[in-house]
C-alpha cells in the first residue's frame, strides 16, 4: 500500500524518532520495495543579529553534523537491506516537510504529535497537517 514514506526525525528526541521508524516498518512489513525517506530539519536561527556572532560556516557545520547523526540513527534503527534515503533540510520545519513530501511524491508522512510534556499537537505538526497535500500519520 505505502511504497514511499517520509519519516520526520527530531534528532533531539530519539525515542520519538524510533517510534516513528518502528511504526513505518510495521506498516510496510509485507512490502519489501518500500523506500523510507528519513528527514531531519535544522530550523533557521531566526535573527540575523544572532547569526552575525556565529562562526562563518556555522550553518554548514550544523547541517553536516545533522547529516552524520541521521545516518547513525538510521543505521541503528533500520534492518539491513531496506532502502533508506537521508534528507537534512534547513528552514522552517513545516515548510521543509511539506516541500520534501511534494518533491519526493511520498505516499505517507509519519511524524510525532508533540513532546510528551505537552498537550495537543505541536505548531509544526498542525501546520504540516493543514498545508500538506499528502496523507499524514501523527503519532503520540
Amino acid at each position: 500500500m505505502f511504497k514511499k514514506i517520509l519519516i520526520t526525525a527530531d534528532l533531539s528526541h530519539l525515542e520519538d524518532a524510533k517510534k516513528a521508524v518502528q511504526t513505518a516498518l510495521e506498516l510496510t512489513q509485507h512490502n519489501p520495495d518500500t523506500i523510507y525517506r528519513v528527514m531531519s530539519v535544522v530550523p533557521p536561527l531566526g535573527s540575523s543579529f544572532v547569526s552575525s556572532f556565529l562562526p562563518k560556516n556555522f550553518d554548514k557545520d550544523v547541517m553536516a553534523e545533522a547529516n552524520q547523526a541521521l545516518h547513525q540513527f538510521t543505521k541503528e534503527n533500520f534492518p539491513e537491506g531496506v532502502k533508506v534515503q537521508h534528507i537534512v533540510a534547513h528552514g522552517p520545519v513545516y515548510e521543509e516537510i511539506n516541500r520534501i513530501a511534494q518533491e519526493k511524491n511520498v505516499d505517507l508522512i509519519i511524524m510525532m504529535a508533540a513532546r510528551e510534556h505537552r498537550d495537543g499537537l505541536s505548531s509544526n505538526t498542525v501546520k504540516v497537517a493543514r498545508y500538506s497535500e499528502k496523507p499524514i500519520l501523527i503519532l503520540r
